[in-house]
């Protein structure tokens, strides 16, 4: 989650793109599409960081009690609203040159997609990661859907944020059994 200041070559974002572009899809459908956010991303940062703000302090203030994610994120999303406005951290896209957005009509050709992507990502020599936290800012409001140009009938299934990473793992995260 952390990226180097440095931008991703367009043959590389390229090969990504294909390796979602070609994974199957049920019935043949191919309805997935990839929007790559790089020149308006700012936009999209801030739009994404007020929308998050604006959830959690309408759950605060008690509108919405019945959704507990929500009610367990809703301190740290303000706090990272303050932490990213006053210039201090980017804790949802961790200043990464590149967000590719995937939308599809079907939730699982998608995902199908987007863990495709994410393995040629890392063939590449280069970091991803998936933020629910777009995903979920994203729904219901028209300003980033506007921003994002997404098609009608289509929803955001995974934003995937992508650099080079500026860490370097020996190992991958422990897994149960």
């Amino acid at each position: 989650r952390r990226f180097k200041p440095k931008d991703v070559e367009a043959e590389k974002l390229l090969k990504i793109i294909e390796a979602g572009r070609f994974t199957q899809t049920a019935s043949n459908r191919q309805d997935v599409s990839f929007i790559v956010v790089k020149d308006k991303l700012d936009e999209l940062k801030d739009l994404t960081y007020d929308r998050l703000k604006s959830i959690a302090e309408h759950s605060l203030a008690g509108t919405d009690q019945t959704n507990k994610v929500i009610l367990r994120y809703a301190k740290m999303w303000i706090a990272m609203h303050d932490e990213y406005k006053a210039g201090q951290k980017d804790n949802l896209f961790f200043n990464a040159p590149i967000v590719i957005i995937v939308t599809a009509k079907s939730q699982v050709n998608g995902a199908l997609a987007s863990s495709n992507m994410e393995l040629m990502t890392n063939a590449l020599g280069l970091g991803t990661m998936f933020s629910r936290f777009l995903v979920r800012a994203a729904n219901g409001n028209k300003e980033i859907h506007d921003l994002l140009e997404i098609k009608e009938g289509k929803e955001i299934v995974t934003c995937m944020v992508i650099g080079y990473p500026d860490v370097e793992y020996k190992r991958t995260v422990p897994r149960k059994a």
